[in-house]
């Protein structure tokens, strides 16, 4: 019996040993794949999305006093809208309705409407929306995918700005 313990081995088997270069060597190479991994998605995230917001944070100071008196004057006008999103397939439509604080419609303004993309400024899409009826405007947009976007909306009379909009919305 003693002999089939100590029989020897084939010489097709090896024995494998672990030893610290291999330890040492595999979690090297963990290391490599894992920094190799992050580098490649840091950048992808960094072309896709650089984190800048304005171009200039300087310029954006500047004019965020006028902004803010902008505000309080769309405020003041006491204006009430009300926004409805359309489907139609891949394309969707934007309706407006805008009233005084009298309930009278709000005519004649050249009103932009922007689905801004959160994440890709390539995917945004703007158009111009027409007064299709006394404080009534509609404006269309192609191709757009499902998904949270930024509704804009940035209405002008012949001077200045007069009614801006900025909300969340899921299509």
């Amino acid at each position: 019996m003693s002999d089939l313990i100590n029989e020897p081995r084939p010489s097709a088997v090896r024995e494998r040993t672990l030893t610290g270069g291999k330890v040492l060597a595999c979690l090297g190479a963990f290391f490599v794949v894992v920094a190799s991994v992050n580098a490649v998605m840091m950048t992808i995230a960094i072309k896709t999305m650089p984190g800048v917001d304005a171009k200039s944070a300087y310029e954006a100071s500047q004019t965020y006093n006028a902004a803010i008196a902008r505000a309080h004057e769309q405020d003041e006008r006491g204006w009430r809208a009300d926004v409805v999103i359309g489907r139609s397939g891949p394309d969707r439509s934007v309706r407006l309705e805008l009233k005084d604080r009298n309930g009278a419609p709000v005519r004649k303004l050249d009103l932009q409407a922007t689905l801004a993309h959160p994440a890709d400024r390539k995917a945004d899409l703007t158009t111009i929306m027409a007064e299709v009826s006394p404080g009534i405007y509609q404006g269309a947009f192609s191709g757009v995918h499902q998904g949270e976007w930024n509704l804009q909306l940035l209405g002008r009379d012949d001077e200045r700005e007069m009614y801006r909009s900025h909300s969340r919305v899921k299509l």
